[in-house]
């Protein structure tokens, strides 16, 4: 999966292609159970570009998007804008994001 960093960025943001970001980290159980998810994802919607950033090596962009919410967080990224993906009604014990939430959500941004 590839990297969201501070590095690239804005490089992104001026993709056109939409972008699935997730901001987690190596510590927490959710994100670690997560990440399979992510990537039966990005084998299955190629349009969409999913990454990934480490909140432990990535503070700046951490303090700037996440702020204050916990991980995983994610966002999603079209014409350079930023919008955070809502919290699920009820987040699965495993992944906080499940992958039937997330589908439905990747199914509104086509």
């Amino acid at each position: 999966m590839k990297q969201f960093t501070q590095t690239n960025y804005k490089k992104i943001l001026k993709l056109s292609k939409v972008a699935m970001i997730f901001f987690t980290s190596s510590n927490c159980h959710l994100c670690v159970k997560l990440k399979p998810i992510l990537e039966k994802l990005q084998r299955q919607h190629k349009k969409i570009d999913f990454y990934v950033s480490d909140i432990d090596k990535e503070k700046k962009l951490t303090k700037l998007l996440v702020k204050e919410d916990g991980v995983p967080t994610g966002f999603i990224m079209k014409a350079g804008l930023i919008f955070k993906i809502k919290d699920p009604e009820s987040p699965d014990d495993d992944t906080w994001y499940s992958e039937k939430y997330l589908q439905k959500l990747i199914k509104t941004l086509q």
